[in-house]
């Protein structure tokens, strides 16, 4: 691997071609979306009632200091650390919730001073618009939220950011994560060593590498009863309900309108099939390379496939347009009875809106092709302690204590802290079972939406509110209880029962599920070079190219079987980027750092 003598961006591709996948920030309590969605301000939705919760005590005593870790902090003046801290807000604020007050008595304890902050909290959707403004501005607080992930390092490399690598003596358990990442200390770092932000951390102590969306066909399930077909757990067996439902329609016997209909235009029809052909709609890793799928051979049968259900009728031939809500609307009137494309909460919500109370959406994973053998599933979990580069948390360089300012944001890694935040105090919020289980107290367990109360006390697992300093690590465990609905599933084993969908598209897909796009080695790029990847990312004009061409294949516009039409195709795909395409590709793998690719 070459060396560069340019600043050095560090990114592990997953994060980017995910199209911003953070650590389960999802503003959506129906779902287990990562997106950090954005919403109103707390004050100005009425479902949130912070101070209808009892107030929570903790015994800090119990939890651990710096000088307990053998860490040696500076004398401090005055015995008081001031800092200015910026954050990001999502659907609830954490200011003055129980959690946050016992996140400072704690951090308190830990750093042996008192804390003096002063928090600017902004809505999540104005604080992503404007923080690189604030970076190119100088005028930074102490510690920032990040959104932008390894974009910052740019500017820690002007020196405008503290670099982390220099105080690592401070650290005690941000180290951890960083090991357990796929990739290792590689992913976190730059290639000359130097770390400018702490990565979102995700905490998933069973180990469930489930996905949270593209991983599962929806059926409505009551149809495939009156039908008496089980959910196909084969691409012909597809086809044949495809076709059995057609039959059905056109003599009158089927009360909807087309087999298959499309959630959303903004992935394109074929992000449900990709995976069954095991390959990707834009960049990715596979097999010791980066590659573009929709150059490659298996993308080209993937096309061929689902150009013949859209012949045969199968498909809406509005499935190019469909938006969110005009999906939402097909589905629960009756126009459509299989979504090949869909987010984890879409069936729930489906479910909820429906117009025939005899109507029932459900979910199965992925129908198998043995020509390419278990479905590649997006998103899967890695297993234990692991990190985002998407977001995290920065310290200015001028911070006046730095060792204390790290050694604070390392805290929040700590498994101690990691609970206070998501499950909260062990007999107030939750306890403990006889199999060592934790489990919500009833007060959050029997709310009518668990999430709204468990951000009422500021968890961060409720997935509407993230106390202390965002992004802290996340516990995916704490964050199914509360922040995931289940959803009707179907497996050969149990039939038809209930499940949520991180755990069920685990369970259904299995270790061979796991995409190789989700756990690619780290590859170091300078900004320069970093431009020259987004071209193939998604949302790159590369990607966008071959969305719109993909739609005239699967319609006839383009001739799928043409072999003249297809290269025509690729050169057209190639001729998108700014540079020769085939040396992006090349660039990509020589800066890449064998080994660090988890298979």
């Amino acid at each position: 691997m070459k060396k560069k003598a340019q600043k050095m961006t560090a990114a592990v591709l997953a994060a980017a071609m995910t199209a911003g996948i953070l650590a389960g920030c999802g503003g959506n309590s129906g779902s287990s979306n990562e997106k950090a969605e954005s919403t109103p301000a707390a004050q100005e939705n009425s479902k949130f009632d912070p101070e209808s919760v009892p107030e929570l005590t903790l015994d800090v005593n119990s939890l651990a200091t710096a000088g307990g870790n053998g860490i040696d902090l500076p004398e401090l003046d005055g015995d008081t650390l001031k800092l200015k801290v910026s954050i990001a807000d999502y659907q609830l604020s954490s200011e003055d919730t129980q959690i946050q007050k016992l996140w400072q008595e704690a951090m308190e304890h830990y750093l042996g001073c008192k804390l003096d902050i002063e928090w600017s909290r902004t809505n999540s959707t104005d604080y992503a618009t404007n923080e690189l403004v604030v970076l190119q501005s100088g005028e930074l607080p102490d510690i920032a939220t990040v959104t932008k992930g390894s974009a910052v390092n740019e500017y820690g490399e002007d020196g405008v950011l503290l670099d982390l690598s220099e105080y690592m003596d401070y650290m005690k358990y941000y180290p951890e994560y960083m090991q357990s990442t796929a990739g290792g200390e590689d992913f976190a770092k730059l290639e000359d060593g130097s770390m400018y932000y702490f990565m979102d951390g995700f905490y998933n102590p069973d180990n469930i590498q489930g996905a949270q969306s593209f991983t599962a066909f929806a059926y409505r399930f009551d149809l495939l009863k009156q039908l008496g077909i089980d959910p196909p757990t084969t691409l012909d067996q597809f086809t044949e309900l495809c076709k059995t439902m057609k039959e059905k329609i056109d003599a009158g016997e089927l009360n909807i309108q087309y087999p298959i209909i499309n959630s959303t235009k903004d992935y394109s029809l074929v992000r449900g099939f990709v995976g069954i052909f095991h390959t990707w709609d834009c960049l990715y890793y596979n097999d010791g390379t980066w590659r573009f799928g929709p150059i490659e051979d298996n993308y080209r049968e993937m096309l061929k496939y689902v150009n013949s259900l859209y012949e045969a009728g199968y498909i809406d031939p509005e499935f190019a347009t469909a938006d969110t809500n005009s999906a939402t609307t097909k589905a629960t009137t009756g126009v459509g009875a299989i979504c090949p494309t869909l987010w984890s909460g879409s069936v729930s919500g489906w479910n909820d809106a429906v117009t025939d109370e005899n109507m029932q959406w459900g979910l199965a994973y992925l129908p198998r092709d043995d020509r390419y053998g278990t479905p590649w599933k997006w998103g899967s979990r890695q297993a234990g302690k692991s990190l985002s580069s998407t977001m995290g948390i920065y310290i200015n360089a001028e911070v006046e204590n730095p060792e204390y300012a790290v050694a604070m944001i390392d805290y929040q890694y700590s498994d101690e802290m990691v609970n206070l935040m998501n499950w909260g105090v062990e007999g107030q919020t939750y306890t403990t079972d006889a199999d060592g289980n934790k489990v919500y107290s009833d007060d959050i367990t029997g709310a009518e939406d668990p999430a709204v109360q468990s951000g009422n006390y500021g968890l961060t697992a409720s997935s509407v509110c993230r106390p202390g300093v965002p992004f802290n690590p996340i516990d995916f465990n704490a964050m199914l209880d509360v922040a995931a609905k289940p959803e009707p599933w179907w497996n050969e084993e149990q039939g038809y029962y209930e499940g949520k969908y991180w755990i069920e598209s685990d369970k259904n897909g299995g270790e061979d599920s796991v995409s190789p796009y989700d756990r690619p080695p780290v590859t170091y790029l300078t900004p320069e070079e970093s431009g020259l990847r987004a071209e193939l990312l998604y949302e790159g004009v590369c990607d966008k190219r071959a969305r719109e061409l993909a739609t005239q294949f699967i319609t006839g516009q383009m001739d799928i079987n043409d072999d003249a039409v297809w290269e025509s195709y690729v050169e057209d795909i190639k001729s998108q980027t700014d540079t020769d395409f085939d040396e992006i590709i090349k660039m990509l793998n020589e800066n890449t750092v064998e080994g660090t690719a988890t298979e």
